[in-house]
């Protein structure tokens, strides 16, 4: 199946050629962690992960279609 993948701030380094949005096939029943390891991402780095515009957790399943927002942590004030 298909997904779209877009990666934020110092995530978007584990992004194909370093540019993101993108899309990737994956197979069915993937979740989003097996997602987050395909890319080579350390489990820990992403802290707000979003599929469809809403907050998920890391064993949520993907479909076909979805799009899914990682991003590392953030600061402000």
């Amino acid at each position: 199946m298909r997904v779209r993948v877009n990666l934020y701030a110092g995530l978007r380094k584990f992004a194909p050629e370093g540019k993101a949005p993108f899309e990737m096939d994956v197979p069915d029943g993937t979740s989003l962690a097996d997602l987050i390891s395909r890319l080579g991402i350390p489990a820990e780095k992403p802290k707000i992960l979003l599929v469809n515009g809403r907050h998920a957790d890391p064993g949520q399943v993907l479909a076909e279609g979805d799009e899914v927002a990682l991003f590392p942590p953030v600061a402000g004030g």
